[in-house]
C-alpha cells in the first residue's frame, strides 16, 4: 500500500522531529500515491455511488447494482449517518452500513444541556475514534473529574494529553476543546494549563494581535482536516457548477442554469444538488419553466437562487437578497443559496459569459453620461450593468483627458477611505497626461459598494470615458475557500463576527470600524456596545438571551449605527391579549443611555422581551440625543419602545408594534414619532409623568384594535397628535379609548377617532379637523372641571359637523 499524502510530503525526515532535517519528497513515492488515487477515482466512476440526506431516503432507493457505495450525511438519528454498501442486484436487495463517514474533523456543540462537570454535546456526524473533535465549553467546571457524552452515548472521562483528570476550573466558559475518543476517555491534544496564566497570555496577545494569529492557525488546522474528506463535507459556502448563461431561444427573458451542488447559506448548511434548468423571468415560478419569485418583471438587478425544503430543490430569481420575502417563493423552501446575479436593462437580460467567479459582458457597456466630468474632489459613480445589493469587483476600461499635462486620475472603492491621487499620495490608476487635452487609459478592477458605485477623483479637472466589461462575484464561495467572507481578510476597516469566538469579542474589536454579524442564530447573556462602530448583518440574524440583562447595551456610546436584519429575542412569554401576560422584569432589547449621534435603520425586531424592546434614557449633551431610529418592529414585549429619564430629541419613524402591553411608553419630552402602526396592544401610546415629560408629537400614526389607543396621565406640558388614527378594540366595548388624567395641552388635529374619550376634572384637551367614527364611539365623558374643546370635526353618521363640537 502506498504512503499517505501526509507521509509523502512530511516536513521532516522523521515525522514531527525538526532536528532530523527537512524532508525532500521522493518522486517514486509521489507516483505511487498518485497512481493509487487515480485507481480509486476510476473504480468510483465505474460504479458511481450516491449521497442521501437520510437513511430512509437511501433505503427507498434500490435502483443500484450490487456493491454500489452510498453515503448518508444528514439523518437526525446520528448513528444512521455513514457509508453503506448495496447488497443484491438493481431494484432488489438492501443496503448495509459498512463504515463511518471519513471525517477527520467533527464540530460538536455544548449548549449547556448537561452540567459543568458532566458535559452533554451533540454533533451532526457520529463520533468515532478516528476523528478529531472540537467543541466550545458552555460553562466552567467546578469539580474533578469531568465527563463528556456525545449524542447521548456513554459518558467519557476527559483526560489531558498526559492522562490526568481536569482540575476544578480547568475548563472555562468559551474555551475551545480539541481531542479524540480513546476507549472510555476523551483525550485532549494538549495538557491542561493554568487559567491565570492563560488570561495573562491572552491579554498580552490581544495587545500584539497575537490572539488573531493563534485563531488563524487553528482555522488553518481545521481546514486541513476538513480537506481530507472534501467530497462529502457539508461546508458553508461550498459551490460547484450552477453557472448562469443567456438562453439562445429567448435572450430577452430566459436564463440557463447549469447543474450544480451547493451548500445553503446559513449557520447550519445543508447540501443541494440540481440538474440543468431553464428559467423564465416573464413567467411566475410554479408554472412550467417560470422562475420569477417576485410579483412583476422590472429592470434592475435580479439574484438567482437555489432553494430547498430539505428534499427538493427549486431554482428561481428575485430582486431581493432574501427570496423568502417574494410572493411566488415556494412555501416550505426555507434554505437557499444565491448562485449569481444578472442585470435587466431596457426590458431584456444583459448578455453575460460566466467562467466561475468571472462574469464578462458579451458586449462592453459604455456608461451613460460619457464624458463623465471629474474634479479634484471625490465623487461617486453608479456603474450600469453591474449587480447591486452585493459587493463585486467591477471590471472596466477607463479613459481620462485633461488640459493639465501632469494630471492623473484615481478610481477607488467607496468601501475604503478617499485619498488624493498623485505620486506622493495614493497614486493613480489612469495614467498621467503627457500632451494637453490628450488622453490616458487603464484597465481597472475596483470593488463596488452594494449600490454598484465606485469613486473617482483626478489631479485636475477633466473627463472620464468608462466602458464596463464585467465583474467578479464569488457568490458566497469565499466562506468555503477561506476568503474574506470568513473574516480572515476583511476589506478596509471591516470586522466579521466569524473572526472571533464570541459576539462580544467581535464588538470590542470593531471599535472605530464596521462590524458584520454573519447570518445565523446566537445566544448571549448580554452584549456591551462601543463608540464609533457601525453594526450591520450579512443576512437574517437572531440573538436570544438567557438573562434579564440588556441583549445589546449601548450605554455611554456615541457616534454609532445599527443596520441590517436583526432579531432580538428575550425570555418573556407570548402576549395573549388585554391585559396581557407579560410583566416588566427589566429586560431590554437595545438599551440606549447617555448616548449621542446614533442611527438605527433596518429591520430591527424585538420579540418576547420581559421589559422594553427599545429602551432610551439619559441623553448626552443637554438632553439632546440626536438619534434617528427607523424600522423598529416589536411583538410580545412589555414595552415595544420606552423613553424615560430625560431621553429626548430623537426622531422615531416607520415603526410597527403589535401584541405588547405598551406599544410606546413615553416619560420624557421632545420626541417625534411618525408613520407608526400599533395594533392589538393593551395600550398603544402611554404618556406619563417623568423628568421633563411630554411636549412631543405623534404624526401619521395608527392605533387600532387595542384597549387604549391613548392613555395620558400627569403631564403638564402637552402633546400633539397630527393626522393619527385611533380605532377599534380587542377587548369589547370602549373601542380603543382615549383616556386623559390630570394632563393639559393635549391636541388632536386631523386624522380619525373611533374610541371613547374621557377627561378627568384636571385635564384639558382639544380635538380639531378630525373624522369621528360615531358608530364606534360615544360622546366624550368630561368630569366637571375638565376642559374639552372640539372644532370643525365631521361625524361619520351623516357627514355633518360632530354633535360634540364646541
Amino acid at each position: 500500500m502506498p504512503l499517505t499524502a501526509r507521509q509523502v510530503w512530511r516536513d521532516f525526515v522523521v515525522d514531527g522531529v525538526p532536528s532530523s532535517g527537512n524532508h525532500k519528497p521522493s518522486k517514486p513515492d509521489i507516483r505511487n500515491w498518485g497512481t493509487n488515487l487515480e485507481g480509486f477515482l476510476t473504480s468510483v466512476g465505474s460504479n458511481a455511488g450516491t449521497v442521501k440526506l437520510t437513511r430512509a431516503l437511501l433505503y427507498a432507493d434500490l435502483a443500484h447494482p450490487a456493491d454500489t457505495m452510498a453515503w448518508v450525511v444528514q439523518d437526525t438519528t446520528i448513528d444512521y449517518n455513514g457509508i453503506y454498501q448495496k447488497i443484491g442486484a438493481s431494484g432488489v436487495g438492501s443496503w448495509t452500513r459498512v463504515a463511518d463517514l471519513p471525517f477527520s474533523f467533527i464540530v460538536a456543540t455544548d449548549a449547556g444541556a448537561g452540567t459543568p462537570n458532566a458535559i452533554t454535546a451533540t454533533s451532526d456526524m457520529p463520533v468515532s475514534e478516528s476523528a478529531l473533535i472540537v467543541f466550545t465549553v458552555f460553562e466552567a467546571n467546578t469539580a474533578s473529574p469531568v465527563t463528556v457524552s456525545f449524542n447521548g452515548s456513554s459518558p467519557l472521562t476527559i483526560k489531558t494529553n498526559s492522562g490526568n483528570d481536569i482540575a476544578a476550573a480547568g475548563l472555562s466558559a468559551g474555551m475551545q476543546v480539541f481531542g479524540r475518543v480513546i476507549g472510555a476517555t476523551f483525550r485532549l491534544i494538549t495538557d491542561q494549563v493554568n487559567a491565570a496564566i492563560v488570561a495573562a497570555a491572552e491579554a498580552a496577545a490581544t495587545a500584539a494581535q497575537g490572539y488573531r494569529d493563534s485563531a488563524l492557525s487553528y482555522r488553518d488546522q481545521a481546514q486541513a482536516y476538513a480537506e481530507t474528506a472534501l467530497e462529502a463535507t457539508l461546508s458553508r459556502g461550498y459551490l460547484f457548477g450552477g453557472e448562469i448563461s443567456n438562453n439562445a431561444t429567448d435572450l430577452t427573458n430566459d436564463l440557463d442554469i447549469a447543474a450544480g451542488v451547493a451548500a445553503t447559506d446559513d449557520a447550519a448548511p445543508g447540501m443541494m444538488t440540481w440538474s440543468a434548468v431553464t428559467r423564465q423571468i416573464d413567467v411566475a415560478y410554479g408554472t412550467g419553466n417560470g422562475g420569477r419569485f417576485d410579483s412583476a418583471v422590472a429592470d434592475g438587478t435580479w439574484h438567482i437562487f437555489a432553494c430547498t425544503n430539505g428534499t427538493l430543490v427549486a431554482i428561481g430569481m428575485s430582486q431581493s437578497l432574501n427570496p423568502t420575502s417574494a410572493p411566488n417563493y415556494p412555501a416550505g423552501y426555507t434554505k437557499y443559496r444565491r448562485l449569481g446575479s444578472r442585470v435587466r436593462i431596457s426590458g431584456a437580460w444583459r448578455r453575460v459569459v460566466q467562467r466561475g467567479d468571472r462574469h464578462m459582458l458579451l458586449d462592453p457597456l459604455p456608461q451613460t453620461g460619457n464624458p463623465i466630468a471629474t474634479t479634484t474632489s471625490a465623487a461617486l459613480l453608479a456603474l450600469s450593468g453591474i449587480p447591486t445589493g452585493i459587493e463585486v469587483d467591477a471590471l472596466f476600461e477607463a479613459t481620462y483627458t485633461s488640459a493639465t499635462v501632469s494630471a492623473g486620475a484615481l478610481i477607488s472603492s467607496p468601501i475604503v477611505n478617499d485619498a488624493a491621487p498623485g505620486a506622493g499620495n495614493a497614486g493613480t490608476n489612469v495614467g498621467h497626461i503627457q500632451v494637453a487635452s490628450q488622453y490616458t487609459a487603464g484597465s481597472i478592477r475596483i470593488r463596488t459598494n452594494t449600490s454598484g458605485q465606485v469613486r473617482h477623483r483626478a489631479g485636475a479637472t477633466g473627463s472620464f470615458y468608462i466602458a464596463v466589461h464585467g465583474w467578479f462575484d464569488d457568490r458566497g464561495a469565499n466562506v468555503f475557500k477561506d476568503g474574506p467572507s470568513t473574516g480572515s481578510a476583511a476589506t478596509g476597516g471591516e470586522v466579521r463576527s466569524s473572526q472571533y469566538n464570541t459576539l462580544q469579542d467581535a464588538i470590542t474589536a470593531a471599535a472605530g470600524k464596521k462590524l458584520v454579524i454573519e447570518a445565523g442564530s446566537y445566544v448571549t447573556t448580554g452584549l456591551t456596545g462601543v463608540s464609533n462602530i457601525e453594526i450591520t448583518t450579512s443576512g437574517p440574524v437572531t440573538i436570544s438571551t438567557t438573562t434579564n440583562a440588556p441583549i445589546l447595551d449601548m450605554t455611554n456610546c456615541v457616534n454609532w449605527s445599527i443596520r441590517g436584519h436583526l432579531r432580538l429575542v428575550g425570555n418573556g412569554p407570548t402576549y395573549t391579549g388585554h391585559p396581557g401576560t407579560i410583566t416588566d422584569a427589566g429586560q431590554k432589547g437595545i438599551k440606549i443611555s447617555n448616548c449621542d449621534r446614533y442611527v438605527i435603520d433596518g429591520k430591527i425586531e424585538f420579540a418576547n422581551i420581559a421589559g422594553s424592546g427599545l429602551f432610551v434614557e439619559a441623553s448626552a449633551g443637554s438632553w439632546q440625543h440626536k438619534g434617528i431610529i427607523k424600522g423598529i418592529q416589536a411583538s410580545s414585549c412589555y414595552h415595544g419602545i420606552r423613553y424615560t429619564n430625560s431621553g429626548e430629541y430623537d426622531q422615531v419613524s416607520g415603526f410597527q408594534i403589535d401584541n405588547c402591553i405598551f406599544a410606546v411608553r413615553v416619560e420624557s419630552g421632545n420626541i417625534m414619532f411618525s408613520n407608526g402602526k400599533m395594533n392589538f396592544n393593551s395600550v398603544c401610546v402611554s404618556l406619563a409623568t417623568g423628568s421633563n415629560s411630554a411636549h412631543g408629537e405623534f404624526n401619521n400614526c395608527q392605533m387600532n384594535h387595542s384597549e387604549y389607543a391613548v392613555s395620558i396621565s400627569d403631564t403638564s406640558l402637552g402633546e400633539v397628535f397630527t393626522g393619527c388614527i385611533a380605532l377599534g378594540n380587542q377587548a369589547g366595548a370602549g373601542h380603543g379609548k382615549i383616556q386623559i388624567i390630570n394632563s393639559q395641552g393635549i391636541q388632536w388635529n386631523g386624522g380619525q377617532i373611533g374610541g371613547d374619550i374621557t377627561l378627568d376634572a384636571t385635564s384639558k384637551m382639544a380635538v380639531m379637523n378630525s373624522y369621528i367614527r360615531t358608530d364606534l364611539s360615544s360622546a366624550p365623558a368630561i368630569t366637571s372641571g375638565g376642559v374639552f374643546i372640539a372644532k370643525n370635526n365631521i361625524q361619520s353618521s351623516d357627514g355633518q359637523l360632530w354633535a360634540s363640537n364646541t
